[in-house]
C-alpha cells in the first residue's frame, strides 16, 4: 500500500542500474513497483491543514516537554515519527559489532547533537528496543543516558495521536491505538496514534509499542542552546514490520553462517538499530564509526575516513576492524545505510566522486565479474544524469549488494542496495 519514493536526481540512475544488474546478474528486485512508502509522501486525508501544537505543562522554570510527534492531527502514515523542541545537527553513531551472533556489544552508543527550540524539561527520540516480531525484530536495551555529560533518567512510553488536546501523556488508552485509518475504528473517534505492523486492519484498536525514549536531563536545556545527548544500548538490531506487512531495516546475513548484516532503512527502520529523530525532516550530518571482527567490512553513507586495525579485547578474542565513515551532506532518517559482512569492496574516483562499491565475498567469481560489470557504469549513468539535473550533489555514491532475502531494492543515500544475492547465484 505503500510506495518507496526515489530522488528526482537519482531516480533514472536507479532504473537503469536495476535493469542493468536484472539482465547480468538476475537479482530480482522492485526498485521502482514494489517499493514502499516514504514518509513524506504520506496522506493527511486532506482535511485538517493547521499544525495542531502538543499541550505541556510547565515546570517550575517555564520550561516544557519537546513533542513526541512531528506529524499533523488526523495523520494516519506513520503518525508517531518525529520528535518536537530541538533540531538534529550530527549525529555520531559508535556501533560495536559481533557478525556471529548478531549482537551490539558494550560500547554501542550515539552521539546526537540537537539545538533547543524552546527550553526543555524533557524531550523524546524514536527507538524501537523491542518488537513483535520475536524472530527477526529487534530486541535491545538501553543501558544509559546522558545529556552533555551528565546522567539522565530515561523512560519509554507510547506515542498519542498528534493533536491530542489532553496532551501527549492523555491517560486514555483511546488515545494510543493502532490504526490504518482515521478514525481508528467504530469504536474509536480518535485518529491513531501509530501504525500497525502488519498487513491490513486487523490490530487497529490495539495498543501502539512503547517507542518513544523520553529523556530527562538534571536540569532544563534552555531555549537556543546546543547540547550532546549520548544513549548506550546493547543487543539484538533487527527489522521494523509496516502496516502492509513487509518490513525494513537490519537483515541479519547468516548464509554463510555468521556472515554479517545487510541493511537497507526506508521509510522508518533506522529506529530498529539506532535511537534518532526518525522524521525526514531531521537531516543531521552523520559520522559513522562500525567497530567489526577482523576480517568483516562495514560500507555506510559517504565517504570512508579511515580503518583501524585494533587488538583482542574481550569483545573480539580474535581482534576488530573499526570503520569510520563520514556523510559531510545532511542525512534524512531514512537514508542511512550501513551493512556489514564479508564483503570484496572497491573503489573508485571519478570527476571527483567517490564510488565505493560492495559484493560479497562468497558470491561465485563469474558473478563477481558480472556484478563489477555492471558497477564500472554507475559513473558514466551519473554523468549522463548530470546533463539533465545539474551537478551530482554528493562527493560519493556507490552500490552494496547484499545476501539477505528482501523484497526491494533502495537508494540510500550515496548508496544503492541491492538485496537476494544468495538467490540469485
Amino acid at each position: 500500500m505503500y510506495r518507496k519514493l526515489l530522488r528526482p536526481f537519482t531516480m533514472l540512475a536507479v532504473l537503469a542500474m536495476v535493469f542493468l544488474l536484472t539482465m547480468s546478474v538476475t537479482i530480482q528486485t522492485t526498485a521502482a513497483e514494489g517499493g514502499k512508502g516514504n514518509p513524506e509522501s504520506g496522506s493527511h486525508n486532506g482535511v485538517h491543514t493547521v499544525q495542531f501544537n502538543q499541550p505541556a505543562v510547565a515546570n517550575p522554570d517555564g520550561c516544557t516537554s519537546g513533542a513526541h510527534t512531528l506529524s499533523k492531527f488526523g495523520d494516519r502514515v506513520y503518525p508517531e515519527m518525529g520528535n518536537g523542541g530541538y533540531t538534529s545537527l550530527h549525529t555520531d553513531v559508535y556501533i560495536v559489532y559481533d557478525a556471529a551472533t548478531n549482537m551490539f556489544l558494550p560500547g554501542t552508543h550515539v552521539d546526537l547533537t540537537q539545538h533547543a527550540t524552546q527550553c526543555l524539561s524533557d524531550f523524546s527520540l524514536d527507538f524501537e528496543r523491542t518488537s513483535a516480531n520475536v524472530t527477526s525484530g529487534p530486541n535491545m536495551t538501553v543501558d544509559s543516558v546522558t545529556v552533555d555529560g551528565q546522567p539522565a533518567a530515561f523512560t519509554f512510553v507510547q506515542p498519542t495521536y498528534p493533536g491530542d488536546p489532553n496532551g501527549q501523556d492523555d491517560p486514555d488508552p483511546l488515545a494510543h491505538a493502532v490504526s490504518n485509518v482515521n478514525p481508528v475504528s467504530a469504536t474509536n473517534p480518535n485518529p491513531p496514534a501509530c501504525s500497525p505492523q502488519v498487513s491490513g486492519d486487523s490490530q487497529n484498536g490495539q495498543q501502539c509499542p512503547a517507542n518513544k525514549l523520553v529523556i530527562t536531563p538534571s536540569s532544563p536545556i534552555p531555549d537556543g542552546s546546543t547540547y550532546i545527548v549520548t544513549v548506550n544500548y546493547t543487543g539484538r538490531p533487527g527489522v521494523y514490520n509496516d502496516g502492509d506487512g513487509t518490513t525494513e531495516g537490519w537483515f541479519r546475513s547468516d548464509n554463510p553462517v555468521g556472515d554479517g548484516a545487510f541493511v537497507t532503512t526506508e521509510p522508518v527502520a533506522s529506529m530498529a538499530w539506532m535511537p534518532l529523530n526518525n522524521h525526514p525532516s531531521a537531516k543531521p550530518t552523520i559520522d559513522v564509526y562500525d567497530t567489526v571482527n577482523a576480517g568483516k567490512t562495514a560500507i555506510s553513507a559517504g565517504e570512508i575516513v579511515s580503518t583501524q586495525v585494533n587488538p583482542p579485547d574481550a569483545n573480539f578474542p580474535g581482534g576488530s576492524v573499526t570503520w569510520h565513515w563520514r556523510s559531510p551532506e545532511p542525512v534524512a532518517s531514512y537514508l542511512l545505510t550501513n551493512s556489514i559482512g564479508s564483503f570484496d569492496p572497491a573503489q573508485q574516483t571519478v570527476n571527483g566522486i567517490k564510488f565505493d562499491w560492495a559484493v560479497p565475498r562468497s558470491i561465485a567469481d563469474s558473478r563477481k565479474a558480472s556484478d563489477k560489470a555492471v558497477t564500472d557504469q554507475q559513473p558514466a549513468i551519473t554523468q549522463f544524469q548530470s546533463l539533465f539535473n545539474g551537478p551530482f550533489p554528493f562527493t560519493s555514491n556507490g552500490v552494496v549488494i547484499g545476501l539477505p532475502s528482501a523484497s526491494f531494492a533502495e537508494e540510500m543515500q550515496t548508496k544503492i542496495t541491492f538485496p537476494n544475492g544468495a538467490n540469485s547465484t
